[in-house]
């Protein structure tokens, strides 16, 4: 049994009422969110703290790789729950392409109050 390799981190966190706005305006959805996403999050009435958790994860993940949005497009990061409600990440694109050729595993945690929603990406080797 091998043990993952810590490699990098991100974290982001933004206030609900800039997403608020944001999640009703389909320019917005089709910029940041995958297909897949767009479904899921429309199943859940846009609710505001989903768009905003999904939203930090991306802005995290790009972090966490270290190129931001320069490299890997946003659509090409799905951010879904399991039927527990845990987060997880699927990617597609360059993304994928970076996750199998670096043999990453990405961990994802989102969180939100009130007036906040984060998210945290860290990424391990396999």
């Amino acid at each position: 049994m091998s043990a993952n390799i810590f490699i990098r981190i991100g974290t982001n966190i933004i206030e609900m009422k800039r997403i608020r706005k944001a999640a009703r305006n389909p320019k917005f959805l089709a910029k940041y969110f995958s297909a897949d996403e767009i479904r899921y999050l429309v199943a859940h009435k846009l609710c505001t703290e989903l768009v905003a958790e999904n939203y930090c994860a991306k802005v995290a993940f790009a972090k966490a790789i270290g190129t931001g949005f320069r490299i890997v497009h946003p659509q090409d990061v799905t951010v879904l729950r399991d039927r527990l409600g845990s987060p997880f990440i699927i990617t597609s694109g360059r993304a994928k392409m970076l996750e199998e050729r670096e043999h990453y595993v990405f961990n994802l945690s989102v969180a939100h109050c009130k007036e906040y929603a984060s998210a945290t990406v860290i990424i391990n080797r396999e």
